[in-house]
């Protein structure tokens, strides 16, 4: 049985989603994604989805400025931790109140081969009017750029009126690109999201690094993180 009010659930939400540790909550309408990419085609089925950030530390990116490191790969460990206990309690919420309900985990890939999750969490978030897709494939909001990871919320919730979508504000900027440590980024040029992936990175590449980073277990895991520590938008208070 349905019961609340929606405005009472987008409150009850985004309290649930800062409370577990979240800076940015935006609710999207999926009907203008329903020709993008995905890892699981059934994901389309929902019409909506909540997405929220949870902030990487800037010591943990300035960490990875030259180099990988470990403190990045345990700051990836840590976003996902909290944006898994973010989606679980608000899929319970949804469910309870009545909704369908689906958590999709940012560090799941449901399609190994080609290195895909289940659908794209930066183009849920752009469509959420949160912030844009740059020309480092990933998402960049106003607060810190780049330094975020995102999770989602696909439910059957009704959305408020649409948000209104941010334009790529890369500009000529191609630090991601000039810096990156193994040359994947393509410079592809687009005002709210790419075509597809492989305009913008040459993600096999990029994929075979991380897992090089993450290794086998008989080494401390890393992560590079270069794209995100070089980007102006990072740090935009410093």
């Amino acid at each position: 049985m349905i019961s609340d009010p929606i405005e009472v659930m987008y409150n009850r939400i985004m309290e649930t989603a800062m409370n577990e540790g979240s800076f940015l909550v935006g609710f999207a309408d999926l009907a203008p994604l329903k020709g993008i990419q995905t890892g699981d085609d059934t994901v389309l089925q929902f019409p909506s989805a909540i997405t929220f950030a949870v902030e990487i530390p800037e010591a943990a990116v300035r960490a990875s400025m030259n180099k990988p490191s470990t403190e990045m790969r345990e700051a990836y460990k840590m976003c996902n931790k909290k944006l898994k206990a973010a989606g679980e309690k608000i899929v319970a919420m949804l469910t309870e109140a009545g909704y369908k309900a689906r958590f999709i985990d940012p560090a799941q890939r449901v399609d190994p081969e080609r290195l895909l999750g289940a659908i794209s969490q930066k183009a849920i978030a752009a469509q959420a009017g949160l912030g844009w897709i740059g020309k480092n494939g990933l998402f960049i909001t106003e607060r810190c750029g780049p330094r975020q990871r995102m999770g989602a919320v696909l439910t059957d919730m009704p959305m408020r009126e649409g948000a209104t979508l941010i334009d790529n504000k890369c500009g000529d900027c191609t630090a991601c690109i000039d810096k990156c440590a193994m040359k994947v980024l393509k410079g592809a040029g687009f005002k709210h999201h790419p075509a597809s992936r492989d305009d913008v990175i040459d993600w096999a590449k990029c994929g075979d690094y991380e897992k090089r980073l993450i290794g086998d277990g008989s080494k401390p895991e890393m992560a590079c993180g270069r794209c995100i520590a070089v980007c102006p938008f990072s740090f935009p208070n410093k």
